[in-house]
């Protein structure tokens, strides 16, 4: 097995399947909401869904099992879908303002935040790693030492080579600053973690 295959998230408990095909489970069941909602869609403005619906599920399909072909469809549904709930929080914050009707206020926040989720993984697609692993092929691991492991953070994704022995609660993601280690897991190793509030 190549190192690379034993990521798991930092300061997590490993389990039995492989954390980057969790990924690519969760990709493709948002793939597939993001399809169905797409059609759904279609289908009230005009009329037709069939068309779409074979379309999505072909991309769907094929995104899920891995095709090279389905890769960049992935791609474009998180992108069309990203763009339709963004399109709504905007008609939703115009509800906002020229009614005051507080149900546009809550509509225009959930449908910004369903936009910035889709954007955000859309930019997992662009990640080298998970390419490689998508289409099967091996990523250069120059650089990492013997003793280190790929970990993902845990709140960007971020993978990043780490050395678990030398890992402490005060280490942060070079990314986004995100503690890599959690306070229950420090503590459950005997770190005192009071210090840190």
């Amino acid at each position: 097995m190549n190192r690379a295959e034993e990521l798991i998230p930092a300061g997590s408990t490993p389990n039995s399947q492989n954390p980057i095909d969790a990924m690519h489970q969760r990709q493709s069941l948002l793939i597939f909401v993001d399809i169905l909602v797409l059609t759904y869609l279609t289908y009230i403005f005009t009329g037709i869904w069939v068309l779409q619906a074979v379309l999505g599920l072909l991309v769907w399909s094929g995104y899920r099992n891995r095709r090279p072909w389905a890769y960049q469809g992935g791609i474009m549904v998180l992108l069309l879908a990203s763009l339709l709930f963004a399109l709504f929080a905007l008609f939703n914050a115009y509800i906002f303002i020229a009614n005051s009707d507080i149900s546009g206020l809550l509509f225009m926040f959930l449908m910004g935040w369903a936009s910035l989720s889709s954007l955000r993984h859309v930019r997992i697609h662009f990640h080298p790693y998970y390419r490689s692993i998508y289409f099967g092929t091996q990523m250069q691991m120059s650089g990492i030492q013997q003793s280190e492991i790929l970990a993902t953070c845990p709140g960007c994704m971020a993978i990043l080579a780490v050395d678990p022995l030398q890992l402490s609660p005060k280490d942060k993601c070079p990314q986004c600053g995100t503690n890599l280690v959690s306070k229950e897991t420090a503590e459950a190793f005997g770190y005192d973690t009071s210090e840190d509030e």
